[in-house]
């Protein structure tokens, strides 16, 4: 038959109980605005009953462990789509840069430029024929050179600024694999004894997050209790070891691909989406598109106007290209039309009133050359801007579609593994009632102890 001291030992394991559940609770209040920390719940179990004649009789309550609440599920997968904001997020950033240097509807600078430029070309052609308009033909060239000019030195700076984004990242993935390295070491020593360091995880689970940003991972858990980050088909954290990306990178026909070194070797890795794999295709791939595109645009200009100037004729001259160069940071007026506007040809004579040159000239702002299907110099420029504006609408809406995914996302992860303090508040009224249950027995306990103690 069960003693006092069968009543005692059980009512001080619901005392610990209590304490235990009680000190859980502190721990999520504490931790509620903790970025990354998973909520952490006591479990209990009864202890094995003292089996006798009559039936089972409890012995109290023991602690099974500690457990954080997490849905490995839900976190892979915002992994995944946080991955796919930061590259779209990288890309529209880069476009919308490049939407502020080519100028808006409001504002179209290199559209005005080509504009004026063709214009001061017909305002020449009018008869009677203005040889003085020719010093407004050369100015408008200038004009249109500078402005070319400018928007390739603004390309280059956002480029660099994009690349100089790119190293920072990089030397944040490997700090934050660092990371991920050290908290395994950590983790293995802390859970040696076979309990598991929920902190340590917790803190681990938001570095691989932070790199899941840059580059998309995926994440094998050892029966250690370690995880092995693999990026790109490679594994880049082992347990405890790490393999850093260097802040090198090569363009193949395959994609974009970065290197990294293993004993000494470098290898090529192909990135996975992330902030990473979007800056580098905002600069390789859509910056490029704009610049090569603008190249296109000035070497036809270039082109189309020597290609009929040549064929004009001036009473001082003949045979003069207008412009040098084949892109927009190569193109130049020639010289000897900047020093003497005179040399400006407006036909193919020197008759008095031949303007068809200039005619031509003018027309190549609307009449493509070169076939019934080729662009206009206008066409062409147009045709660039109404590209850019597309891809800056397409990925202005995958970010918002991103961003509306990835909320979604955290607010169910936070109704899993987020701290509620309404809930916290109900669990601490709830252990301290069953401390001061307890805490009642236990007096009671010792009050029949005196009792019997009076008795002998």
């Amino acid at each position: 038959m069960p003693g006092l001291n069968s009543v005692m030992d059980s009512s001080l394991s619901a005392l610990f109980a209590a304490q235990a559940g009680m000190a859980t609770t502190g721990h999520n209040i504490a931790n509620a605005n903790t970025p990354g920390y998973s909520r952490q719940s006591v479990h209990f179990a009864a202890r094995r009953p003292d089996i006798l004649p009559y039936g089972a009789i409890g012995r109290g309550v023991e602690v099974e462990g500690i457990r954080r609440i997490q849905d490995d599920f839900l976190l892979n997968n915002l992994r995944v789509q946080k991955a796919r904001m930061e590259s779209y997020s990288a890309v529209d950033s880069a476009l919308y840069e490049v939407e502020a240097i080519l100028g808006s509807v409001d504002n179209d600078h290199l559209g005005n430029a080509l504009n004026n430029f063709f214009n001061s070309w017909n305002a020449l052609a009018q008869p009677p024929i203005n040889n003085t308009l020719k010093q407004d033909v050369v100015s408008s060239a200038i004009s249109l050179v500078t402005d070319f000019h400018s928007i390739n030195d603004s390309l280059d700076d956002l480029e660099a600024n994009i690349e100089n984004n790119i190293q920072s990242e990089i030397q944040n993935l490997n700090r934050l694999l660092e990371g991920v390295a050290n908290m395994n070491g950590q983790i293995m020593a802390a859970e040696s004894n076979g309990e598991s360091a929920n902190d340590l995880r917790d803190q681990r689970d938001l570095l691989i997050t932070k790199v899941s940003e840059i580059a998309e991972v995926s994440v094998l858990e050892r029966d250690d209790g370690t995880k092995d980050v693999i990026l790109a088909g490679r594994t880049m954290v082992a347990r405890d070891t790490v393999t850093k990306f260097q802040s090198t990178y090569v363009d193949t026909d395959d994609g974009y691909k970065m290197s990294i070194v293993t004993q000494g070797y470098h290898q090529e890795v192909s990135l996975s989406p992330g902030k990473l794999e979007g800056l580098l295709s905002s600069r390789d791939v859509h910056i490029k598109d704009v610049r090569d595109r603008l190249d296109s645009l000035a070497s036809n200009v270039i082109e189309q106007v020597n290609s009929l100037h040549v064929q004009g004729r001036t009473s001082y001259s003949s045979g003069q290209t207008f412009f040098s160069g084949d892109s927009m940071h190569t193109i130049e007026v020639n010289p000897a039309l900047d020093n003497n506007p005179n040399l400006v040809a407006t036909g193919t004579t020197t008759a008095e009133g031949d303007n068809s040159i200039a005619l031509a000239i003018a027309d190549l702002a609307n009449v493509g050359v070169g076939g019934p299907d080729a662009q206009s110099v206008g066409d062409e420029y147009r045709s660039m801007l109404t590209v850019v504006a597309s891809k800056r609408n397409s990925y202005e809406f995958m970010v918002e579609n991103q961003q509306n995914v990835v909320g979604s996302l955290e607010t169910k992860m936070a109704s899993v593994s987020g701290v509620s303090l309404d809930e916290e508040g109900a669990n601490m009224v709830r252990y301290q009632n069953s401390y001061n249950a307890a805490a009642k027995i236990i007096s009671t306990v010792q009050s029949m102890y005196d009792t019997l103690m009076n008795m002998v």
